[in-house]
């Protein structure tokens, strides 16, 4: 729980923005909070956004588009004298879509987003708990891994428990996969908003979190919590 939450918005001018939506018609974009893609990135993801008719938010959080850990995600800072991390910001983009996009800066009510119905899809960096977060409220994935355990993530969304896809890329003239520009993004955001498929898997799956954590969670999580505790005694 983190007692820093700095945000443009309030939790409830988010939410009556959602009320102002059609039912499935928002994607929400966030990257979390430790690390997320450059700022080039950041900018074919704005170029993106903009040219779309798409309904979107999307949480920028200080310092995006750098390296390291952003100062946010390390708690508050006791000092005589704020001072605001720069970071990337998309100038002028609200202004150009209107009321069609949401950008928050700062903290965000990631769970009530989540669970309005006018939410029909997350662009996420594929971290495990926005990932089990989105699974649990059945909204579909779109998945834009950044390192670790994230790829995994992403491919148990996309390949195992078929509730989103990956975003990709072409191929550039070394061989390799390219950056990510604004075709890709938006291609990915259409496939994901109306793959009718992917929706039903996600709405089924998620019926099975309705009481909790299955069973066989719970069993497993209480035979890792004895394995550890066996090991340190």
């Amino acid at each position: 729980m983190r007692t820093n939450r700095k945000a443009n918005y309030t939790e409830d001018e988010v939410f009556q923005w959602l009320e102002s939506k059609p039912i499935g018609s928002v994607i929400y974009i966030s990257f979390g909070s430790e690390v997320g893609p450059s700022v080039d990135e950041y900018k074919e993801l704005a170029k993106a956004l903009e040219e779309s008719s798409q309904h979107f938010i999307w949480v920028i959080q200080p310092g995006s588009g750098k390296t390291g850990i952003p100062k946010s995600f390390l708690g508050p800072v006791q000092t005589d004298s704020e001072e605001e991390e720069e970071g990337y910001y998309p100038e002028g983009l609200d202004t150009i879509v209107g009321d069609r996009g949401l950008i928050i800066t700062g903290w965000a009510p990631q769970l009530l987003i989540l669970s309005h119905p006018s939410t029909g899809g997350f662009l996420s960096h594929c971290g495990w708990n926005s990932t089990v977060e989105a699974i649990g409220l059945g909204v579909p994935i779109l998945g834009w891994p950044l390192r670790g355990d994230q790829f995994d993530n992403g491919r148990l969304v996309a390949n195992h428990l078929k509730i989103g896809f990956v975003i990709t890329s072409g191929v550039g003239e070394d061989g390799r996969p390219r950056r990510f520009n604004k075709d890709d993004i938006a291609a990915g955001v259409e496939r994901l908003m109306i793959d009718v498929e992917v929706h039903e898997q996600a709405k089924k799956l998620s019926k099975e979190f309705e009481s909790g954590f299955p069973v066989s969670s719970v069993n497993a999580l209480g035979s890792f919590v004895e394995f550890i505790s066996q090991k340190a005694t």
